[in-house]
């Protein structure tokens, strides 16, 4: 067993290696592209696009390439060194410094806000972290001239306005999501790279965005799952641990804000997301084919004993981030190659084998049950609330995996335009229960808003899951609806049953002579085929059979249209059927199957 185990790590090993070098040609390659491009023009005719018809991608399309080529000459003048490369990079450093405004369109109301053009956003700050953090390592290869135009912009935009506020600055400080961790750990890394020799007022900057990032890291359940999905875990922790690791070497090991548990519950909740066939699980805001950082990863393995590294095909390449994240771009290589040293020394932390094989994994507190199935797939449910961070009226929702391919979908995030996050937010299928597997009542869906949650999880950790979830609906004609799911993780079936029971009046009797209606609704972007009690869904390799017991009436299904988060429209089936009343009146039971079949 240690020579095949020896044997596994090498190969990963060398998987990785060809994985780095890939991606670094991937960056040249990129470079000899747009050496003799000029940098797209951000203009006020594609920034106000969203003002007046609240699209964001054609704006944030050309804000994104100027970022890209800011990651691209960035990275390998810091790698490399070429002279071409550090020309080209002079190019690109002054047209981000003759900005308008390094926040997005979404982000400013210039309507209201006379001060619109400094505005600490998201990517206001990653703006300056990357801007800080390569001057200070391409270091006099360039301009005098330049670099304290650089530095000028990012004090006048970002540090200034930042350090000269009374906490909060605004929301997002002491919050308890990503953006706490990316603007404040691009504030303290931009700081760390250009403040160094102002110690007197780097440290109570620095001080204050610990107090900040404690909350960030509070916002995270107590089993480390991060309620936005697993791509904000990626988002938010390569700030954080970003900021960490420069804090940690600037006070030569006495500060360390990974020393926690929680961090490492954290560091382990990204492998519990990904499924053995590399698919990913996509509650709330999330991709169902996600993909990871290697370098954020490579230093989570470095740090915490258990951390594994998905299958490197699973990593996301130099073009994997449409946003070119440069924190995220030279952590890739830079921590990726440290990893591969001390992999190399056998100087990487070792887990202790407990001599059992998991199929499920239970997140109690984040209520998520996670089971992996024989073919690489496998069955996720969750409970929750309706006011989660990113939330979608998804409590007591599942989804259903053969080998790669989910055929009862959990659709994730949808297009981000102005009506997705405003009142229409609800309107959007993706976000609302009709686009989720859960009942139907009385022809509504769920409520939005925390009080509207589960009141029961239980999950045994081999494949049974027991929601309560009637408080999702807010209404007074239900007093329980339960859902029972077991799924067998070496046959692939899962049963569900789904149990209605009615209200009663004071006086004891039911609301009504039945129950309230109630229909099931199970979503798949496989094109279903119904007959009997019966619905086949087949996808492109896998298939699978539903089998509903005591049916009465017919199953049917409706197409409908999905904006996905790239902005392609996709078909949606919706698949329903009522289900009947039990004789006493006063409840509504549904029982059906999932089992894997053979195309």
């Amino acid at each position: 067993m240690g020579a095949e185990m020896t044997e596994q790590k090498q190969v990963r090993t060398e998987e990785i290696k060809a994985y780095l070098e890939a991606y670094c040609e991937c960056m040249r390659a990129h470079a000899a592209e747009m050496m003799d491009q000029p940098m797209p023009v951000a203009g006020e005719e594609l920034f106000a696009l969203y003002e007046k018809t609240g699209n964001r991608l054609i704006y944030e399309e050309v804000y994104f390439t100027r970022r890209k080529m800011l990651a691209v000459f960035g990275c390998l003048s810091i790698l490399e060194g070429k002279p071409e490369y550090l020309h080209k990079l002079e190019e690109v450093l002054d047209g981000i410094c003759e900005e308008e405004c390094w926040a997005l369109p979404a982000h400013v109301e210039r309507d209201s806000d006379p001060d619109w053009r400094i505005r600490v956003d998201l990517f206001a700050s990653e703006t300056a972290q990357a801007l800080a953090e390569i001057i200070s390592l391409v270091g006099d290869r360039l301009p005098e001239s330049l670099r304290k135009k650089v530095r000028d912009n990012v004090f006048r935009r970002i540090l200034e306005p930042f350090m000269n506020s009374r906490p909060p600055y605004n929301f997002w400080e002491g919050g308890d999501n990503n953006w706490n961790a990316v603007c404040c750990g691009s504030i303290g890394c931009a700081a760390l790279s250009l403040m160094q020799e102002e110690p007197e007022r780097l440290q109570p900057l620095l001080e204050r965005l610990e107090r900040s990032l404690r909350s960030y890291i509070g916002g995270f359940s107590d089993d480390g799952a991060c309620m936005e999905g697993l791509s904000y875990f990626v988002y938010g922790m390569t700030y954080y641990t970003g900021f960490a690791d420069m804090l940690y070497r600037y006070t030569e090991g006495k500060t360390d804000l990974m020393d926690q548990e929680k961090c490492r519950q954290i560091a382990l909740f990204q492998q519990k997301c990904f499924f053995p066939s590399g698919r990913t699980l996509s509650f709330s805001d999330g991709d169902s084919r996600d993909k990871y950082k290697m370098g954020l990863t490579c230093f989570l393995a470095m740090r915490y004993a258990g951390m594994e590294i998905p299958p490197v095909s699973c990593a996301g390449g130099f073009d994997g981030d449409s946003c070119y994240r440069f924190m995220a771009n030279i952590r890739d290589v830079l921590w990726t190659q440290q990893y591969l040293e001390r992999a190399e020394k056998g100087a990487l932390p070792q887990a202790e084998k407990n001599g059992e094989e998991r199929g499920c994994d239970v997140l109690a507190d984040a209520q998520w049950s996670i089971c992996k199935g024989a073919s690489g797939g496998g069955m996720a449910a969750k409970g929750g609330n309706n006011g989660e961070p990113h939330n979608h009226n998804d409590v007591g929702s599942f989804f259903y995996l053969v080998g790669d391919e989910m055929l009862l979908t959990d659709l994730g995030a949808g297009e981000y335009t102005k009506e997705y996050f405003h009142e229409g937010r609800y309107r959007i299928l993706c976000n609302n229960s009709f686009g989720h597997s859960v009942p139907v009542i009385d022809g509504e869906g769920q409520k939005e808003g925390g009080e509207y949650s589960c009141s029961r999880f239980e999950a045994d950790g081999r494949g049974e899951t027991i929601i309560s979830f009637a408080g999702a609906y807010g209404n007074d004609k239900v007093k329980e609806l339960t859902r029972t799911l077991r799924y067998d993780c070496a046959m692939e079936t899962l049963c569900v049953e789904d149990c209605l029971t009615a209200a009663k009046l004071p006086g004891g009797a039911p609301e009504s002579s039945e129950p309230v209606p109630m229909s099931e609704n199970l979503v798949t972007q496989f094109v279903p085929v119904a007959k009997g009690n019966t619905i086949r869904i087949e996808g492109e390799k896998y298939a699978c059979l539903i089998t509903v017991e005591e049916l009465e009436g017919s199953i049917r299904w409706e197409q409908k249209k999905h904006m996905n988060h790239k902005g392609l429209e996709e078909n949606v089936y919706c698949i329903s059927w009522e289900v009947p009343a039990d004789p006493a009146a006063e409840k509504r039971t549904c029982r059906f199957r999932v089992e894997k079949i053979l195309k």
